[in-house]
């Protein structure tokens, strides 16, 4: 049996299935849509790479909505293509080749030092 809940995005009560446990489903067509525009912006965009931050800014997302994005899959399409700045040392990579904020030389270097 389904449970109701409130909607974490705009709050509606909704029925809970399966694969659908945290937004109603106005917000997931919605969300659907975001992608599917993020994902035709970056497969498009002219350059070779686009900054993690063009793309945050372009769409009004928080990094925290795009790395939550990022870890359901929803970039596989584009992830060599994405580029941030690893957050220790400066490094441009692509965000398939990172662990959170880090580049993967980074993150090798902190799990070595723990």
């Amino acid at each position: 049996m389904a449970n109701v809940a409130n909607c974490k995005k705009c709050g509606a009560l909704f029925l809970q299935t399966s694969n659908r446990i945290e937004v109603c489903d106005k917000c997931f067509e919605e969300q659907n849509k975001l992608l599917s525009e993020i994902n035709t912006f970056v497969i498009m965009y002219p350059e070779e790479h686009i900054a993690l931050e063009d793309i945050l800014k372009k769409f009004n997302l928080t990094i925290d909505e795009f790395e939550s994005f990022f870890s359901a899959g929803k970039f596989v399409k584009i992830a060599q293509k994405v580029t941030m700045k690893c957050a220790k040392c400066g490094k441009i990579v692509p965000i398939a080749g990172k662990t959170n904020m880090l580049c993967s030389a980074c993150a090798k270097k902190l799990q070595n030092e723990i």
